[in-house]
C-alpha cells in the first residue's frame, strides 16, 4: 500500500497552491513520482508530487520514438533524467481520398480543354467574388485554443531526434503515467533548450523541494469561503426551485380562471336558450291558433251572408 503524506490539504485550499493551476516544468522522473491520494479535480484523479497538487506538466527533451495508433500518436520523450515519458496526442483525421475514375488519354485531354474554357470565361468576376469570399472567411476566423481533444502539434516537424517542449495533462494508462498532449513546440536552438532547463531547475529548487505549508488561519479562511459558496449555491437552487413552483402555481391559477370563465359563458348561453323557450311557450298560450278561432266563429260569417 502506497504511503500518503500526512500534510495533504483539502481541495478548498488549492487556490493557495503554487502548482495546481500552472504549467509545472518537471523532469520525467518527477512525473513518474506523481501519486494519487483519492482526490479529484474536474471529475479526474488529482496527482500529487509530495504534497503539491499537480495537474498541468511541461516536459523538455528529445523524441526517441514515435508510435502510430488509430486516432492518436504517442511520442516517447527522453529528457536525460534517467527515465522517459510517453506523450499521447490525438491525431487529426486523415484527409478524404477521392478515387476518381481514370479516363483514356484522349478523353482526359478533351475534359481538360473544356475545364480551361469554362474557367477562363469570366476571370474578372470570378476573381472579385473569390476575393470577397476569402476576406469574409478571414474576418470570421478566430484563434483556436489548443486542448486535449485538439492539440497544437506540428505533425510534420516532430520526429525521432527532434528536441521538443511538451505541455500536457497528467493521465494514467495501464498503471503508467503519461501526458495527454495539449501543445508541442519544437526547440530550434540550444539557447531555448538551456532556458527550459534553467526553468526546470529553478522550479525544483524554489517549489518542489519545499513542502507546501498552509497556516491554520488560511485553511480556516478557505474553508469558510467554500462553505459560503456552497450556501449561496444551495440558496440559488432553492430560489430557482421556488421560482419554478410559483410559475407552476401561476399557470394553474390562470388555467382555473379560464375554465371558470368558460363555465360562466356556458351557463349564460343555457339561460338564454331557456328564456327563449319560455317566451315562445307563453306566446303560444296567449295567442290561439287559427283553427281555434275558426271553430269559435261558427260555420257562417255574418259578413259573408
Amino acid at each position: 500500500m502506497t504511503s500518503v503524506p500526512n500534510n495533504i490539504y483539502p481541495d478548498y485550499c488549492h487556490s493557495l497552491s503554487p502548482t495546481i493551476g500552472k504549467w509545472c516544468p518537471l523532469l520525467a522522473t518527477d512525473v513518474h513520482r506523481l501519486k494519487t491520494v483519492g482526490m479529484f479535480s474536474d471529475e479526474r484523479a488529482l496527482y500529487h508530487l509530495d504534497n503539491h497538487p499537480v495537474k498541468w506538466v511541461r516536459i523538455t527533451g528529445v523524441v526517441v520514438a514515435v508510435d502510430e495508433f488509430k486516432g492518436k500518436r504517442v511520442y516517447t520523450v527522453d529528457d536525460s533524467s534517467g527515465m522517459c515519458i510517453e506523450c499521447t496526442a490525438i491525431a487529426p483525421p486523415p484527409p478524404p481520398t477521392t478515387d476518381a475514375p481514370t479516363l483514356p488519354p484522349h478523353l482526359n485531354q478533351i475534359a481538360s480543354l473544356m475545364h480551361v474554357h469554362t474557367t477562363t470565361k469570366k476571370p474578372a468576376d470570378d476573381k472579385t467574388k473569390g476575393d470577397g469570399k476569402m476576406s469574409g472567411l478571414k474576418g470570421k476566423e478566430g484563434k483556436v485554443v489548443p486542448s486535449v481533444l485538439s492539440p497544437a502539434v506540428p505533425w510534420e516537424e516532430v520526429d525521432v531526434g527532434t528536441v521538443v517542449k511538451v505541455k500536457g495533462r497528467v493521465n494514467n494508462y495501464w498503471n503508467t503515467v503519461q501526458l495527454e498532449v495539449i501543445k508541442i513546440e519544437v526547440l530550434r536552438c540550444t539557447d531555448q533548450e538551456v532556458r527550459c532547463w534553467n526553468e526546470v531547475a529553478a522550479f525544483k529548487r524554489e517549489v518542489v523541494n519545499r513542502p507546501w505549508v498552509v497556516s491554520e488561519e488560511e485553511e480556516e479562511r478557505c474553508r469558510k469561503a467554500r462553505e459560503r459558496e456552497l450556501r449561496h449555491a444551495r440558496k440559488g437552487r432553492v430560489e430557482r426551485k421556488g421560482g419554478e413552483n410559483s410559475a407552476a402555481a401561476e399557470e394553474r391559477r390562470k388555467r382555473k380562471e379560464v375554465e371558470r370563465r368558460e363555465e360562466e359563458e356556458e351557463a349564460k348561453r343555457r339561460k338564454t336558450k331557456e328564456e327563449e323557450k319560455l317566451k315562445a311557450r307563453a306566446k303560444m298560450n296567449s295567442y290561439p291558433s287559427m283553427a281555434v278561432l275558426k271553430a269559435a266563429k261558427g260555420k257562417y260569417d255574418a259578413l259573408g251572408i
